[in-house]
């Protein structure tokens, strides 16, 4: 795989982010609530001051580790972060209640949609291409 076809599948990478802001991401009590629609959650979710803003820090770290990856300077760096993306948005899974609306009360996310899936994945598939890269840059240096 050349450089070339990294960068495009890294590209497909951030559009499965952006992808993901534009799509409800959980069900809190059966219902969607204005915190699980994507991108207020990217926008909103570090004023939870809980384990959730922990868990939101995946997203500054998924933009820093996307951002080394293009530029290809620091790929270990990238690989790092995009370690930990993937980890604190994986365990969103084990995460029972989310604040479900302005007045503080706080509800059971039922289920995760689309929305959460391709967010985890965005996370999930840099950390993998950022592996591909970097041990391809070493082969080639090793050669």
């Amino acid at each position: 795989m050349t450089n070339k076809q990294l960068k495009a599948i890294g590209i497909a990478i951030g559009v499965c982010y952006l992808l993901s802001a534009t799509m409800e991401c959980y069900l809190v009590d059966g219902q969607a609530t204005i915190g699980s629609f994507g991108f207020v959650a990217l926008l909103l979710g570090w004023m939870n001051f809980d384990l959730l803003t922990l868990i939101w820090l995946a997203n500054p770290f998924f933009l820093a580790g996307l951002l080394f990856f293009f530029i290809g300077k620091n790929l270990k760096f990238s690989l790092v972060i995009s370690f930990l993306a993937s980890i604190l948005a994986f365990s969103f899974l084990f995460v029972d209640e989310v604040l479900k609306n302005e007045a503080g009360g706080r509800g059971k996310i039922d289920s995760y949609l689309l929305g959460y899936w391709l967010w985890l994945s965005s996370h999930v598939l840099l950390f993998i291409i950022t592996f591909i890269r970097l041990r391809k840059s070493k082969e080639i240096i090793t050669e």
